[in-house]
């Protein structure tokens, strides 16, 4: 007897501005096929008595962000499966997301944060989380010198569990589906100096990472303030990303009346720090630091009530388009859209 019948009608709904509502494959858009498929995988699962589904996301909502992954193949997702439960029984990731972030990296998080600034500040306007990284400072021989490769990347899937664990709190909060995140990377004072072997193994490693063990996770990323300089830096990062993920990366160039735009198409005013052009406050280094070891206190309190008012009722325009990859070197020094 096949464990899901029908489509569960315990999952939450996405929110009606999310791009993925109305999307075939995703819940409540699931094919006859696509639900046999998702009963196969489970059972193959249990067969095996994996323990697949250790965190709070929804078993039925699990299962098709895998299946997505591998195209609806199920040996392939079952693969994937396997290789995910068993990467997660490894080196206490089933415990990750409650170590704080010093015993992750084994070093001062002030000291990390001069070279690697990261947080997470406010929601779009589908009321994704959105996490801010600043690389132009990111000196990845200093940063070895406070940890090791293995630890740093070790960082970065606890960076995506923090974040994953916010967004569920979110969902619950608000009555829909949070599953997608929003990374705004700032490359203002990346040089070819940064781009060394040490700095795209990590690169690489943070790729592989979410490609295997948080397959369908990243919703958008937008890569401001990129030097020309870049173009030849993506021309080897990109190998590192399967095509669905490409697809989700714009990069815009140094001029704010450029980048801005782009980023208030997906991202309030009063939900964009100050230094992007938006009205929210600037988190100090301080604030920052201690913001990356949430409480579940904290997550409750994270985002502006108007903005949570305002997303309940915002029916807007829904779109099943991915974000088309925009890049061009010019002799300015910076990237810039192409129309």
């Amino acid at each position: 007897m096949s464990k899901y019948p029908q489509i569960p009608n315990d999952c939450l709904p996405y929110h009606p501005r999310s791009e993925l509502n109305g999307r075939q494959g995703y819940f409540p858009n699931v094919s006859g096929d696509q639900l046999k498929a998702a009963n196969e995988l489970i059972a193959l699962v249990e067969k095996e008595n994996l323990r697949f589904n250790c965190d709070e996301e929804h078993e039925f909502l699990k299962l098709l962000r895998f299946l997505r992954a591998r195209k609806f193949n199920v040996r392939n997702a079952f693969h994937m499966i396997k290789e995910d439960v068993n990467w997660r029984s490894e080196d206490n990731r089933l415990n990750l997301r409650h170590e704080v972030a010093e015993e992750v990296l084994g070093c001062d998080l002030a000291k990390m944060y001069r070279y690697f600034p990261t947080w997470i500040q406010g929601q779009d306007k589908q009321m994704r989380p959105v996490s801010y990284r600043q690389f132009g400072k990111f000196e990845i021989w200093n940063v070895l010198k406070l940890t090791s490769m293995h630890k740093l990347i070790r960082f970065h899937a606890w960076e995506t569990e923090q974040a994953l664990r916010f967004m569920h709190g979110r969902s619950q909060k608000v009555g829909y589906n949070i599953e997608t995140f929003v990374l705004v990377i700032d490359a203002s004072g990346w040089s070819m100096q940064l781009a060394t072997r040490d700095a795209f193994t990590f690169i690489k490693g943070m790729a592989t990472t979410d490609s295997d063990h948080y397959p369908e996770r990243l919703g958008t990323m937008i890569i401001i303030n990129a030097p020309s300089a870049l173009a030849w830096a993506w021309s080897i990062i990109q190998g590192f990303l399967d095509p669905v993920t490409k697809a989700k990366v714009r990069i815009i160039g140094c001029d704010q009346k450029e980048w801005l735009p782009v980023l208030l198409e997906h991202i309030d005013e009063d939900q964009i720090p100050k230094q992007y052009g938006g009205t929210a406050d600037d988190l100090p280094a301080e604030e920052a630091i201690k913001q990356m070891n949430p409480t579940y206190e904290q997550d409750e309190q994270t985002s502006d009530s108007a903005a949570m008012s305002r997303m309940k009722v915002d029916q807007g325009i829904q779109t099943d388009d991915p974000i088309e990859l925009l890049f061009d070197a010019t002799d300015s020094g910076c990237a810039c859209i192409i129309s």
